[in-house]
């Protein structure tokens, strides 16, 4: 029997089949929080900064992002602190409706003054969790941010899908679209929980990067919009979830922890550190789909991980 609240989210998938509801939803597409300078300012020195405990430096590293999403806000963020070149990969262009001068300049103002990283109570739903928000001075490889700023502002005003600098790749279908070994670490942020290919996507990310190459990535399993409960997207039947999905680009890949480790293993990651989020509320394992009442406990009580990782070297 069909819980209620599923019925909701059945209707909206099935509308995604109607044409003309399709295109709409197309056109008002968005992902949010990424056109928010603060936001890609405090997510991206939450990455940089727990990364920096696994002995990453910024200072010149080519940098890759999967799912940049509303702006390329943290790949700005990226280069002010010290990369030297950033390519961002999405599979729908939502970046192009973002003010990307504007974004920029108030990281430059954010970068020149210091400012303390944006913690709990501004963004109380952003992860990694630090001990401390103040402005990382030690972990800054830049140098000069206002020359480095009017470079970057340049290449935005000239167009950034090929840059010196940015390279924006949308939409990106396969491993070709960066060249082999040439990154320095590749991160995502609330991005691998929507990835349909998720075991071809570590692949790709073990190819891109250098031996000894980083990736940190921010993966949140919970239900998202779908369900009243955490784990309410697992109570879904096979049939159920098809429908919900309806004609999206994408959803969830409803994937629990345990695969994404056993895809970074099996491309050649080491598992670094893991840091997760754990609840143990939500609805019973016997409530669940039957694919999904064999999880593991571990499994079942992640709501969400980083994963710091490391490409083995050669």
């Amino acid at each position: 029997m069909t819980q209620t609240w599923k019925t909701p989210h059945i209707v909206k998938g099935l509308l995604t089949r109607v044409s003309l509801f399709n295109q709409w939803r197309r056109h008002r597409a968005g992902t949010g929080g990424s056109d928010s300078a603060r936001y890609c300012y405090s997510v991206w020195l939450r990455h940089l900064s727990i990364l920096s405990a696994a002995d990453f430096c910024i200072s010149g590293a080519r940098i890759g992002e999967l799912g940049p999403g509303d702006s390329i806000g943290m790949g700005l963020a990226a280069l002010l602190s010290g990369a030297r070149a950033y390519v961002g990969l999405d599979i729908f262009p939502f970046a192009k409706k973002a003010n990307l001068l504007e974004i920029c300049e108030e990281l430059g103002t954010m970068y020149a003054n210091r400012e303390p990283i944006p913690n709990q109570e501004e963004f109380p739903g952003v992860r990694p969790r630090l001990s401390s928000y103040t402005f990382p001075d030690h972990l800054i490889a830049c140098s000069d941010i206002a020359t480095k700023l009017e470079t970057i502002k340049q290449e935005l005003r000239n167009g950034f899908a090929v840059g010196k600098l940015l390279t924006y790749r949308v939409p990106w279908n396969s491993q070709d679209v960066i060249a082999p070994g040439s990154l320095d670490l590749i991160f995502s942020h609330a991005v691998l929980e929507h990835v349909d290919a998720l075991d071809q996507t570590y692949r790709d990310m073990a190819a891109w990067l250098k031996p000894g190459g980083y990736a940190s990535h921010v993966i949140d399993f919970r239900a998202h919009h779908l369900s009243p409960f955490w784990n309410g997207h697992w109570a879904y039947s096979e049939l159920q979830w098809k429908l919900v999905r309806g004609h999206r680009e994408f959803l969830l890949n409803r994937e629990p922890l345990s695969t994404h480790l056993e895809c970074a293993r099996r491309s050649g990651f080491k598992v670094l550190r893991i840091f997760r989020d754990v609840s143990d509320q939500g609805l019973p394992l016997s409530s669940l789909a039957p694919k999904f009442r064999q999880l593991s406990t571990e499994d079942s009580q992640t709501t969400g991980a980083v994963l710091i990782l490391r490409k083995r070297g050669e």
